[in-house]
This record gives C-alpha cells, structure tokens and sequence, in this order.
C-alpha cells in the first residue's frame, strides 16, 4: 500500500469515528433531557441511567484517540516534506495505535449503551402501567 494512502485512510477512519462519537454523545444526551419518551420513576429502574457516564468518558476518550490521529496525519505531512523515513515510520506506528484506540473506546462506548437499553427495554416490556403522558405508576 502506498504510503500516502495509508496515512490519508487512516485520517479518514479517525474523523468518521469522530463523527459517529459526537452523534452517539448528543444522541445520549437528548434522552436524558427529552420528555418525549416513557421513563421509569422508580428510583431502582433509574441508576441504569448511571450507564451515561462511562459512555460519555468513553466517548470522550475516543475523540481524543481521533485527534491523536489528525494531529500524527500533520506531523507526517511535515515529516514527509523533510524526508524523514526513520520518523514516518515511528508516526505509522503511532497513527496505527492511536487508530486501534479509538475504536476500542468505541466499541466499548457502545458496549455501555446497549446494556442500558437492554435494562430500558426489560423495564418497557414488563411495567404493567404505562400512561400516554410519558409518565408512569
């Protein structure tokens, strides 16, 4: 694979992962202040809620990853100028660890979220009263 290409992918990755953490971040937080959906009242039901904070870390965490990554895209088309294999080639390395990164905080983001639908969805299915205000007994 030709070298530009490698760098300009992986820059690609990172900021589409990026927009995906911003989308998913928002996205969370429009749930905990929308009005819009059933909650649960019972105070036992609302600490999967507590789920919101590693995700948010997480995603947090992988934007960062994401920056890592565009600041090592710039750091190599400076590197590349000076003609410096030996630190193009430690650049790769970081770019490709700093990519892996924000994946993993991703997936693990994700991970997060799913367990708190999970909890979300028992709680629908199984309360017995469900009022059309978004509010329940």
């Amino acid at each position: 694979m030709n070298e530009d290409k490698f760098f300009e992918a992986a820059q690609g990755v990172a900021q589409s992962i990026s927009q995906w953490d911003l989308l998913i971040l928002a996205g969370s937080i429009v749930i905990i202040l929308s009005t819009a959906y059933y909650r649960p009242r019972s105070r036992r039901m609302r600490w999967c809620y507590f789920l919101f904070l590693p995700t948010w870390g997480l995603l947090a965490m992988s934007i960062f990853k994401g920056t890592d990554v565009q600041e090592s895209y710039v750091a190599y088309l400076i590197a590349q100028r000076r003609k410096n294999a030996n630190l193009i080639e430690g650049i790769a390395g970081t770019i490709s660890k700093d990519t892996l990164s924000e994946i993993l905080y991703l997936k693990l983001a994700l991970a997060c979220l799913a367990i708190w639908l999970l909890f979300y969805i028992i709680w629908w299915v199984t309360e017995e009263r469900v009022q059309d205000d978004g509010d329940t007994k």
